[in-house]
């Protein structure tokens, strides 16, 4: 992966965390038992905007990691943020339900607030407030849990970007020293051509001055006879 689309990787994953944290600082707004009508109507427009912007960094980085994935590890991320944001998307549902169950209840107690009937509403009003403080506790658990999740692909995605540079450098040395070798070899292939020429020459030479030496010992053994 080139290291502009590192870079292209790592800003994505950064703006998908903000975009999670948003909606899970919305929720954890919703999930306030004094939460009025309007607060209900301006946190659902928030957490729209945020969820529509959310998915699309995810469908970005989608393509990001069909293009430059090669192997694999970009694509489980994607699972990843897909199943976070599908839990986000239920947990918001869930606390909005109960938000305006909550709501309701509310201005019916405050029509009902002289009626005969008013501490049997209070009492189902309080038991109301103990199930949404419940739940409330097991999506903060759930979202905790998205958070570790995401902090561990993170770390995760450090530690293999730092082992990647890292093989990197070892994949340079080996060059240099494959360089080396390679220039060695050759020079010696040189010297060896070369002293092959001149020991063929050295040969050719004795030969010649032992030709020349026995005809010079037949023309002095010829003279001496004859």
């Amino acid at each position: 992966m080139k290291n502009s689309d590192s870079a292209e990787v790592e800003s994505l994953k950064n703006d998908i965390l903000r975009g999670n944290l948003s909606i899970q600082n919305i929720l954890h707004k919703i999930q306030n038992p004094d939460i009025t009508e309007s607060d209900v109507v301006v946190l659902n427009s928030e957490y729209r905007s945020e969820f529509k912007q959310l998915k699309h960094c995810i469908d970005e980085f989608e393509k990001v990691a069909k293009d430059e994935d090669d192997d694999g590890e970009l694509a489980e991320d994607v699972s990843l943020f897909r199943n976070q944001l599908t839990s986000l998307q239920s947990a918001f549902r869930k606390a909005n339900v109960q938000c305006q169950l909550t709501v309701s209840m509310k201005n019916k107690a405050e029509l009902f607030y002289s009626n005969p009937e008013e501490m049997e509403i209070r009492s189902r009003q309080t038991k109301s407030k103990e199930e949404l403080i419940k739940m409330s506790t097991n999506v903060t658990t759930n979202l905790r849990n998205i958070s570790q999740s995401m902090a561990s692909v993170l770390e995760q995605n450090r530690g293999t970007l730092e082992v990647l540079a890292q093989s990197s450098n070892t994949v340079s040395d080996t060059q240099d020293e494959f360089k080396v070798m390679g220039s060695a070899l050759i020079t010696t292939k040189k010297l060896v051509s070369r002293f092959g020429r001149r020991e063929t020459t050295d040969l050719i030479l004795i030969v010649l001055a032992l030709a020349a030496f026995f005809a010079a010992c037949v023309y002095v053994i010829q003279k001496r006879m004859f």
